[in-house]
């Protein structure tokens, strides 16, 4: 009796039945593992368990039958493990999943400024051994990055956050239809250059030209939290209550129609002012302020960073005249960024205590 092998290896590649959490942490560590000789072993798993055949998965890997069989063999006697001891060092496999949980929260309580002191204390906690580079590995793969810490004022309350992110949560869905709402802020970049991070070749430098300049550059900004193209913007001497007024009645002319025009701002004097809360009584602005040391709840901070990075820390400007040239273009052509800013200016805060508000 002749037997059919193809029948066999197709009826051997679909015994390979994994979990949707199975799958997942297969094709998580296959895209960390792109461009390494293990990410052919983790691949054969996955496309076996779609159902692919030996011979499929051999031809599109450029690898033996024998060798499919092999990787199926070690991932069903010790799934991960197995299939790459010995091999890929980084992999969480070394740690169990409550291990895994220990360390994340270990990282999110205490700082930890590089790779090795993460892995000295994976050793001392659980006598396990990893080297600075399969250390960042892991970490990438678990869901941490090396990047700059975000500085928050230590006098911030965050009860006073949490209350006034209930407060303005009701004050938004009760706001009648046509009603706008803007964030408010001063922004005084200063006419110097500035080192930012970019892509550079390996080896080299990027040199860019620098000024010493001390002269400002004094807009005041509203931006509209539904609409980011809706941005007014007030080249001023001097961000105060006078170039405030000016700014609210550029809203009033802009939204005739509306209602209520609520801006959202710290608490800066001028925003306080005596003539300044006489005007606004009189008018269909209403006020709402943050509270204290609580830029994590201006959206418009985020537009700081964003003017940062495209126009003040990429680009030189001799003088005054070209640095406030660019500021102003930047506002003036607001809709060429909409895009990007559509996904960086979205109603999602952090509040102190790391708890996540949306609105």
């Amino acid at each position: 009796m002749r037997i059919n092998k193809r029948f066999i290896i197709f009826a051997l590649s679909i015994e390979l039945t994994l979990s949707p959490t199975e799958i997942e942490e297969l094709r998580k560590l296959q895209r960390n593992l792109q461009g390494r000789s293990d990410y052919a072993r983790v691949t054969c798993i996955l496309m076996l368990s779609m159902g692919n055949t030996p011979i499929f998965v051999a031809d599109c890997l450029g690898i033996d039958i024998s060798t499919v069989y092999r990787y199926r063999s070690l991932y069903l006697e010790g799934g991960l493990d197995k299939l790459l001891e010995n091999r890929y060092k980084g992999y969480q496999g070394l740690l169990n999943i409550f291990q895994i949980k220990s360390l994340k929260q270990e990282l999110r309580t205490h700082l930890y400024t590089d790779a090795k002191q993460v892995s000295q204390w994976v050793k001392d906690t659980f006598e396990v051994t990893y080297t600075p580079q399969g250390m960042a590995d892991l970490l990438n793969r678990i869901g941490f990055s090396y990047k700059k810490t975000t500085k928050v004022p230590c006098e911030a309350d965050p009860l006073k956050q949490k209350l006034f992110a209930e407060a303005l949560s009701k004050i938004l869905q009760e706001k009648e239809e046509g009603d706008v709402v803007y964030f408010a802020d001063g922004v005084h970049p200063t006419h110097n250059s500035r080192s930012t991070y970019a892509w550079i070749e390996k080896g080299k430098e990027f040199q860019q030209p620098t000024v010493s300049g001390r002269d400002r550059v004094n807009i005041n900004v509203l931006l509209n939290a539904y609409d980011v193209t809706d941005v007014i913007a007030l080249d001023c001497e001097c961000v105060n209550a006078e170039s405030t007024k000016e700014l609210y009645e550029l809203a009033l002319k802009k939204h005739p129609n509306a209602k209520n025009i609520y801006i959202i701002s710290d608490n800066a004097l001028y925003y306080h002012n005596k003539e300044l809360q006489n005007r606004v009584e009189d008018n269909r602005i209403k006020q709402i302020f943050l509270p204290p040391y609580s830029p994590n709840l201006n959206l418009i901070e985020r537009l700081w960073k964003f003017l940062r990075k495209k126009v003040i820390n990429t680009g030189f400007y001799r003088n005054k005249t070209e640095s406030r040239d660019a500021i102003r273009n930047f506002f003036d052509n607001i809709y060429t960024y909409k895009k990007e800013l559509e996904s960086l200016l979205t109603l999602n805060f952090r509040l102190i205590n790391s708890q996540t508000i949306s609105f």
